[in-house]
């Protein structure tokens, strides 16, 4: 994660403003045949020759293809940029967490993109995952002190949550080494439930190298019948903040292209994923990724469930990234094999092909491989689930392909090839 992070702290306090653009993906001369398109939208990332940004492509597809699809039809969101999607409402909503934009994107039946509004949130310096509400309303953090409330549908601010009242900025937590402080409390995302919002916080003891500045699982809680949508600061809305030292820090904050690390399931119940810093710092947190709870009815930690992710996988000391949520307490995850980190790149413990997919069970605390081959999933995870099969994006050995992975056996096969990591998302 410090490959992407660390080159977008360079941009903070210069980020770029970009203007609004409408691309076409078909020419007016050539334009694509609405029949056989499908109903789903798939953006591909392609790594640059610089080996850190990306560039970003959207176009329309069927799940049911299976021949390889090229970006020859596809409109490009950005040449090279960090960013993370999201789907609601059938638009794509492209987070340039790079740039510090927001931007919300339609595709129509002949596979015509265009950008429809954009929003600047370079205040947030590095965004997190974004939370819907409806049509009026979603919420957004990074590295401030306010969640930004905006309208998704016009891509207007609206109002703000000041969370200064929960955060810990400067206090003393002799972590990752003796003297840290706390510097900043960054929301990585957001889960809505019921008239509460979870925010995960992510402390840096230093914001510059994003290195974290303590140990344990910190979220804020946030009554949303006490904010006022149009309003600033919305302070009274805190309701507390709630710490479990056994885990780590929880949200994805962009990783694997905008996949949530906290989850709701058909309960009522919160899971989150507790990740020691995507894995790279196990040994300074010394402790396992692990799954945490907070149960339905309830605003704390529940003190009597613990899951050691990497014990029932690989075995303990293998990290696991990743919490692809598919219903019935069941997610994909993907574990690390440390043994295969190259020694001679501080980053391959975030962007090689050294993880392999799992099954997690959050309720009988077990796991089972679903592909022995190793992949780049901490960098490519967002999945998409429809009747009964997951499509997994895959990245390894100079291929990309569309992984369809069957929920019920757990048997894998290749759906279709792309140019790019591809991570496919539904239109409804």
């Amino acid at each position: 994660m410090n490959f992407l992070l660390n080159s977008i702290s360079k941009k903070i306090g210069t980020v770029a403003i970009i203007s609004a653009l409408v691309f076409v993906g078909c020419g007016d001369d050539d334009p694509a045949p609405a029949e056989g398109l499908g109903e789903y939208a798939m953006v591909t990332t392609s790594l640059n020759a610089d080996g850190q940004t990306r560039g970003f492509y959207l176009q329309r597809v069927s799940i049911d293809n299976t021949e390889t699809l090229d970006n020859s039809d596809a409109t490009e969101l950005s040449a090279a940029t960090f960013a993370m999607m999201h789907s609601f409402g059938g638009s794509i909503y492209f987070s340039d967490y790079g740039n510090g934009m927001m931007e919300k994107w339609s595709i129509d039946t002949s596979n015509n993109a265009i950008m429809e509004a954009n929003m600047n949130v370079s205040e947030l310096s590095f965004q997190g995952n974004t939370a819907f509400k409806d049509e009026n309303t979603a919420f957004v953090g990074g590295i401030s002190t306010n969640i930004i409330i905006f309208n998704p549908t016009t891509m207007q601010k609206t109002g703000t949550i000041d969370i200064s009242s929960a955060l810990n900025i400067g206090n003393t937590t002799d972590f990752p080494q003796p003297g840290g402080t706390i510097a900043a409390e960054p929301v990585t995302e957001i889960l809505i439930r019921d008239n509460l919002l979870f925010a995960a916080l992510m402390p840096l003891a230093d914001i510059a190298t994003f290195s974290p500045g303590e140990k344990g699982c910190s979220i804020v809680i946030i009554d949303t019948d006490k904010i006022d949508a149009n309003a600033q600061g919305n302070a009274d809305a805190v309701v507390k903040r709630i710490f479990d030292e056994r885990g780590s820090a929880t949200g994805a904050w962009g990783s694997g292209g905008g996949s949530p690390f906290m989850h709701l399931d058909e309960r009522g119940d919160i899971y989150v994923l507790c990740h020691n810093s995507w894995g790279g710092l196990r040994a300074a947190f010394d402790r396992p990724a692990c799954a945490l709870k907070v149960a339905a009815g309830t605003t704390d930690f529940d003190e009597s469930y613990y899951f050691d992710l990497e014990s029932a996988a690989r075995g303990n000391g293998s990290p696991v990234v990743n919490m692809e949520y598919y219903g019935n307490g069941k997610f994909l995850g993907a574990a690390q094999d440390p043994s295969a980190i190259d020694p001679n790149n501080p980053d391959s413990y975030f962007v090689d092909p050294i993880f392999q997919w799992w099954s997690f069970d959050l309720y009988n605390q077990t796991a089972e491989i679903v592909a022995e081959e190793y992949t780049r999933a901490a960098v490519a995870s967002v999945t998409y689930f429809e009747d009964g099969f997951g499509y997994v994006p895959f990245e390894a050995n100079g291929e990309q392909y569309v992984m369809k992975v069957d929920l019920n056996t757990l048997e894998t096969s290749k759906q279709f090839n792309t140019v790019g990591t591809p991570h496919l998302f539904s239109l409804q």
